[in-house]
Order: C-alpha cells, then sequence, then structure tokens
C-alpha cells in the first residue's frame, strides 16, 4: 500500500535520516519510536504524500483511503460537531446535502410528475454512493465515537469553534475514525485523551481492519495496538518485529552482542599490535609482522552501540511533613449548577503516591486543584498536614512560561539562591544541554515547554506534589528521566495520567472517582485493574440469567425479477421509504436546532450562576434560578424526544429491508 524506498530529508544541509526503507501492507499495525526530532512524523508526512523526499521514493496506492491524525490542529468549521464529524469528506457532504434537498423536494412531488423518474433515477444511484459509505449509520457511528472520547449528550450540537484545542484534537479523531479508512495515519493520537478515552480508542483500533501505523510515547498503548516497531534515531531507521517490550528487549540483547563483538575485536587488535611492537625490529620475524600490519588495515572495524545522551536525576528532596499530609472533610464543589462534590472525605498519608482515574468530567483536575489551593471550595475542609507544602504541575502549565526569556533565566526566575550549576544540571535532566538553555522560550516546541515547566516546579521543591498529566508532549526518554526521578521522590505524590505505565511503576493507591464518590485501591494500576474485574465479574455471577431473545427466521427471498420491473420496485420503495422518513427527519432537524438554542442558553446561565457578584443582585439571581430548572426539563424533553425519533428511522428502515 505504502512504501518508502531509500528516502532521505535534509535540514540546512544536514540529515534528518538517510537511507530509509519501510513497507506498509493491509493488515500491518507499526509504531514509529524515536527522541523528538528524529523525524518520526517526517516520515508519517511521507508516507500520507504531504511531505516530498530529497532522496528516494515513495509509492502510494492510488485511490487508497486515508485516514490523518497531524499533531498541528486543523481548523474546523462553524456548524455543531456532529456535522464536521459526519461529513468527513468532501464526497460525503455533497452526497447528503443532495439526498435532502432530494427528500425535501419527492415529498412534494405527485408520483404523475414529469420530473419524477429523473429524480427517482437520481435518488437510487446516490443512495448506492451513501451506502458505500455506510451513510445511513453515519450519525449513530458519529454518537458512539463522540461518547467514546469524551463528549457529553448535548455537545454535539455545539460548534468547533466552542471547544478548546484539546477537544478539538478528539473532534479531528472522532472525523478519522467515523470515515474508516483503509490507512491510519496517528501522530500522538494520546496526547489530548485522559484515560477513560484513551482506553476507548484502544479498544476501538485494536478492532480496527486496516493498516495502522502511529507515532507514540505511551509504551502501553503501543504494546496493545502494533506488532512491528521502527526506530527513528540517529539518521537511521531500523525495524523490529513485536510491540514495544519485544522491541525495547531485542535492541538491548542486539546491543550486547554488538558490545561484545567490540570488545573481543577490541581485544584481538590489541594482541596484534602488541606483536607488531614487540617485532618491528627484528629481521627474522619481518615478515609475520607484514603480514599483522595488512591483517590490521583488513579488519572490518565493529562499531561499539551508541547510546542516546540521558542523564541520571532525582528531585532535589523537599522538607520532611509530618504523617497527615492532607485531610479533605465533607468537601463541596459547584460550577453554577453543577455539583462536582457533595459530601466528599479523603485523607492522605506522608509517602502516599496516589492516582486518580475515574471518567471523563468526573472531577480529578477540580480536586487535584482543590489540593493545591489553586481554586477555592465552595464547602467543608481542606486541610494540610504539619510542614507540608504543595506544588501544583497543571495540565496546561506550559501556556504560563514567558516567551521573552531564556530557558535558563525562565528555570532560575523560581529559583532564586540556587547555583546556576544545579539548575543547569536539572535541565539537563529534561534534555535542555549546552546552548540549549540560552534558547528563547517563544522558539521552544510543546514537548520543550512541557519538560521546561516540568523543571521549573522541581526546582521548587514540594513535599505535596500534585502533577495533572506530566507525560503529555514527553517522548519516550523524557517520560523514563521523569518516572525514574519519581521512583526516588521522598515526598507524597497524588497524580493524573494517561500513562498506565507510569502509574504501574510509581503509585502505591488508586483513587477512583465516579460521581463525586471516591473508592481507594491499594496497588499500581493493573492492581486496581485486577480488582475490578473480579468485583465486575462477581456482580455478574450474582445477576439474574436473562432469557435468550427469539431468533427470527430469515424469510425466503422472492423469485428472480426482470431487471425492468426490479428497477422500477426498488425506486418505489425508496420513494415511499422516503416519505415515512420525510417528516420525521424534518422534525429531527428542528428539534436539533431548538437544542443548539437552549444549550447555548443553559451555558450562558450557568456563567452567570458562577459569578459570585449575581448573588448579591436579588432581581437578577431568582429569574436564573426559576429559569435553570425548567431549561433542563425541556431540554431532557427534547433529547428523549430526538433519542425516540431516531428509532423510529431505525426502523423504518428495517422494515424496509426485513419486509
Amino acid at each position: 500500500m505504502i512504501f518508502l524506498s531509500n528516502v532521505a530529508k535534509f535540514f540546512h544541509g544536514k540529515p534528518l535520516f538517510q537511507d530509509v526503507n519501510i513497507s506498509i501492507h493491509r493488515g500491518d499495525r507499526v509504531g514509529i519510536v524515536g527522541p523528538n526530532g528524529a523525524g518520526k512524523s517526517t516520515i508519517l508526512g511521507m508516507m500520507e504524500g504531504a511531505v516530498t523526499p530529497d532522496e528516494g521514493e515513495v509509492s502510494i496506492e492510488k485511490k487508497i483511503r486515508m485516514g490523518v491524525l497531524r499533531q498541528e490542529l486543523v481548523a474546523g468549521t462553524d456548524g455543531p460537531i456532529l456535522d464536521e464529524v459526519t461529513n468527513f469528506s468532501e464526497e460525503v457532504r455533497k452526497t447528503r446535502e443532495r439526498l435532502g434537498q432530494l427528500e425535501r423536494e419527492m415529498a412534494h412531488l405527485s408520483e404523475d410528475s414529469d420530473h419524477a423518474e429523473a429524480l427517482i433515477e437520481e435518488l437510487g444511484r446516490l443512495q448506492h454512493e451513501f451506502e458505500r459509505y455506510d451513510g445511513y449509520t453515519l450519525e449513530a457511528r458519529a454518537f458512539k465515537v463522540l461518547r467514546g472520547l469524551g463528549f457529553k449528550p448535548g455537545d454535539e450540537n455545539r460548534s468547533w469553534k466552542e471547544f478548546s484545542g484539546g477537544w478539538r484534537m478528539r473532534v479531528a479523531l472522532a472525523k478519522i475514525l467515523i470515515a474508516e479508512p483503509e490507512v491510519l495515519l496517528l501522530d500522538e493520537p494520546t496526547n489530548h485523551l485522559d484515560l477513560e478515552s484513551l482506553l476507548w480508542v484502544e479498544e476501538y483500533l485494536s478492532d480496527f481492519k486496516g493498516a495502522l501505523v502511529l507515532v507514540s510515547h505511551d509504551r502501553a498503548f503501543l504494546n496493545r495496538l502494533v506488532n512491528r516497531i521502527v526506530e527513528v534515531e540517529r539518521g537511521k531507521a531500523t525495524v523490529y518485529t513485536g510491540n514495544f517490550d519485544t522491541y525495547e528487549t531485542t535492541k538491548s540483547m542486539q546491543e550486547e552482542v554488538i558490545l561484545a563483538s567490540y570488545k573481543n575485536q577490541q581485544e584481538k587488535i590489541k594482541r596484534i599490535r602488541k606483536f607488531i611492537d614487540q617485532n618491528r625490529v627484528k629481521a627474522r620475524t619481518a615478515s609475520r609482522v607484514q603480514s599483522r600490519i595488512k591483517m590490521l588495515e583488513k579488519i572490518d572495524k565493529v562499531e561499539p552501540p551508541k547510546k542516546l545522551k540521558t542523564v541520571k536525576f532525582s528531585f532535589p528532596q523537599p522538607a520532611p511533613a509530618g504523617r497527615r499530609v492532607l485531610e479533605i472533610t465533607n468537601l463541596k464543589k459547584r460550577y453554577g449548577s453543577i455539583t462536582v462534590y457533595d459530601g466528599f472525605d479523603f485523607a492522605i498519608e506522608r509517602g502516599d503516591r496516589i492516582g486518580l482515574v475515574g471518567p471523563n468530567g468526573a472531577g480529578k483536575s477540580t480536586l487535584l486543584k482543590i489540593m493545591g489551593g489553586v481554586i477555592p471550595h465552595d464547602g467543608g475542609m481542606v486541610k494540610y498536614g504539619h510542614n507540608v507544602t504543595p506544588g501544583y504541575f497543571a495540565q496546561h502549565q506550559s501556556e504560563a512560561l514567558s516567551t521573552s526569556f531564556t530557558v535558563l533565566e525562565e528555570a532560575t526566575s523560581v529559583s532564586p539562591g540556587i547555583p546556576e550549576q544545579e539548575i543547569r544540571n536539572l535541565l539537563g535532566a529534561f534534555l535542555f544541554s549546552g546552548d540549549d538553555v540560552y534558547k528563547k522560550v517563544g522558539v521552544l516546541s510543546g514537548g520543550e515547554k512541557s519538560r521546561l515547566a516540568l523543571t521549573k516546579i522541581l526546582l521548587s521543591p514540594p513535599n505535596l506534589l500534585l502533577m495533572d498529566e506530566p507525560t503529555n508532549h514527553l517522548d519516550i526518554s523524557s517520560c523514563e528521566i521523569l518516572e525514574n526521578g519519581l521512583k526516588r521522590f521522598e515526598g507524597t505524590l497524588v497524580l493524573i495520567t494517561h500513562d498506565r505505565r507510569l502509574m504501574n511503576s510509581v503509585c502505591t493507591g488508586i483513587l477512583e472517582i465516579e460521581n463525586g464518590v471516591a473508592e481507594h485501591y491499594l496497588g499500581n494500576y493493573d492492581d486496581y485493574r485486577y480488582k475490578k474485574k473480579l468485583m465486575e465479574q462477581r456482580d455478574e455471577d450474582e445477576a439474574p440469567s436473562r432469557p435468550e431473545p427469539e431468533v427470527d427466521t430469515l424469510k425466503q427471498e422472492s423469485p428472480k425479477e426482470s431487471r425492468k420491473h426490479r428497477r422500477r420496485k426498488e425506486a418505489e420503495d425508496r420513494t415511499s421509504l422516503f416519505r415515512k422518513q420525510g417528516p420525521i427527519r424534518e422534525e429531527i432537524q428542528r428539534i436539533e436546532k431548538e437544542l443548539a438554542v437552549k444549550e447555548s442558553r443553559k451555558r450562558e446561565i450557568e456563567t452567570l450562576l458562577a459569578d459570585p457578584a449575581v448573588y448579591e443582585k436579588r432581581e437578577v439571581l431568582m429569574p436564573l434560578l426559576e429559569e435553570d430548572p425548567l431549561l433542563n426539563k425541556e431540554i431532557r424533553q427534547l433529547e428523549s424526544r430526538w433519542e425516540e425519533l431516531h428509532v423510529r428511522l431505525d426502523e423504518i428502515e428495517n422494515d424496509r429491508r426485513t419486509g
């Protein structure tokens, strides 16, 4: 399907990589790994056909359907994201629009009209085209994917521009998955996902039948989804069979073999040189010396394995805290009319390493911010223990960096009194070495900014470290540096991350949050999943058995009809179908428009109710408090009616197919 033959790419006259050979066939599942800046995204761009190699050739099968997720965000439309997702190609969009026009025209067209036959003919052709894309299940599939990616009911009617960058990337991913292409090229697809959404995407991709190529720093994600690893490093691309763990093992074994060969050869060279030095002046051994010299010249030198530069790193250890680090009692937190916590209790002891997990919107980041004193709570008690200093690393902390500062100046700004060499040592741990520390923050990549933000909080070491997605935009080597540092960190840690390997490595407990209630599990993430599975199995065993549904017998096919008669009957069936579905589709469109208006008003009310100043103006507050529950009720009624109409559409479609 896709072939890269001896390709090379140069930047400013220097090779990024050379002599790269990669082939992607149907059903292949390939992971591309390597340090930041090695050229992973460039190779993915060549596979897409968007990047031209400076040397070599790229062959892409004609008319192949690709789904491509880039790290750079592609702008969406101003309409609802449901339209953005379902109109995944220009052809689909035009077909859907024309089908809609035909529906409206045929709903008001008499059977003896002069235009009826032409419209029926066009309708049949477009329906056949639409069915090629499985078009009649588009909206159902779109809802499934959007829910899996963490979008809430009603979000599908909001426009693309209303969402943040991370959620826009999820829209882009949904659009790609809905298209069901033959090849998926995904560049860091997990960066903007929480753990629940990541697990859903992982399950979805595990069932994907096409070819999958992904660039990712998530080692557990790679282990689950790929069976071939392409390592891009030091200007070369090396292919390994197996998942990420197999690649690491194979590479380590290869390096041991090469190192042993290098040492053996060096010993041999040393013996030959010793013989030459000892016998160079002796006439009787002159011929043997010359033979050894020629032997030395002909030796094909073995190069020792080259290790990427890494820095062993440990956090500057913080001052010790008391035994009880943090105590939360009867916590209450609301955003307008939305209650996140109402009576939440939890305590953290010194040395705990807790991973927060739970569905999207459960309040994990809110809880972490409350723990760090970043946002206030509305009731209850949040009490720090003796000598506790919290330090909060935000999911978007890199956005708060001063772009006019150099890396070194930005790091020094939070660490007065610490010698510059110590600061540079810590920067070196996150791969800012040499002159890199004099780069302006404004020119750094997203990954570099994340590493710098991590460095800043570690230079002012807290004994209660609160981290929200610290591995986002880090490459694998940087993730490993952070992981090793956290293992040796002597303070207390509370962590939100979608990196399961990091949780398995550092966490001693998992706190699952759902509907404002927490359940604490001892152990790491794998221990938590094992216990959850046991509990789910127990619940299934205790549940009453359900009767098996009756299976309808298949109706016998009708005798073969003449081609002309069959086409006429199919046209009549389609006309009948659209007359039945037309009013239902019109009502669905009306409800969607009404929902969009009411959802917009609901967000306005929530914004107003989140403003403390509003509570001082009774004449403003009381109408809002009265309108809000009525609006919620109307939205629920509209959503219920919308679902009923879609069920009715499906029933009509099924009746047509089975009748």
